[in-house]
């Protein structure tokens, strides 16, 4: 015995399943937001934190390091590094376009362009020196790029001075190290998410699980 069977209204068949798929989907969209949003700040905090400008800062007292040359005082820094990710983590955006039901959708991650003006307005990023004068050392880190911001004055290595890694001295001009340096478009925020679109993308796809 054969058995055929002939599948009429195709069309409308189809706009049944998309239909329903597309209420899945957002459905597992809308439960996972929270923990997905959790999640990638978490690693952004990390990658802040892991860059080598931050990983500098913490150098307590090493001759040469961010810490030495800006002049950071202990406990300063790591106040400074928690301060500088958390207000980069809690910067991200991500906008969720709602599967529509041709499955047309979209899951998009935003850095907001306001966390710059975030970062330069905490208190954390300043140091204050002996005689008074403000070091928005922050603002140099991420805009300043070579250019020198200090006249008159240099970094001289050594064991002492307010982190224990050098003073600075009269005489020359200070600028931030080159290696460290940045401008707006290229600092070391912008560089700590470079090469991180897998795991970004992997992050993301856990809105469907």
């Amino acid at each position: 015995m054969t058995l055929s069977l002939e599948l009429k209204n195709l069309d409308q068949i189809q706009r049944d399943i998309f239909k329903a798929l597309s209420l899945e989907v957002n459905k597992r969209t809308k439960k996972n937001t929270a923990r997905v949003s959790r999640e990638l700040k978490e690693l952004v905090k990390g990658w802040v934190e892991q860059t080598p400008e931050m990983m500098s800062l913490e150098a307590q007292g090493l001759p040469g390091s961010l810490n030495a040359t800006f002049g950071l005082p202990p406990g300063n820094p790591q106040a400074a590094v928690s301060a500088i990710s958390n207000a980069v983590a809690e910067s991200m955006e991500i906008n969720i376009q709602r599967v529509n039901t041709k499955l047309e959708g979209s899951v998009t991650f935003n850095f907001v362009s306001s966390t710059f003006g975030l970062l330069l307005g905490l208190p954390q990023g300043h140091q204050q020196t002996e005689y008074g004068t403000d070091l928005h050392w922050l603002d140099w880190l991420l805009t300043k790029g070579d250019a020198v911001v200090v006249q008159g004055f240099m970094y001289e290595p050594s064991n002492g001075g307010r982190s224990g890694g050098g003073s600075m001295k009269i005489g020359g001009y200070f600028k931030v190290p080159s290696q460290f340096s940045g401008v707006p478009t290229d600092n070391f925020i912008t560089r700590a998410f470079q090469g991180k679109e897998k795991q970004i993308s992997a992050v993301l796809n856990k809105y469907l699980v």
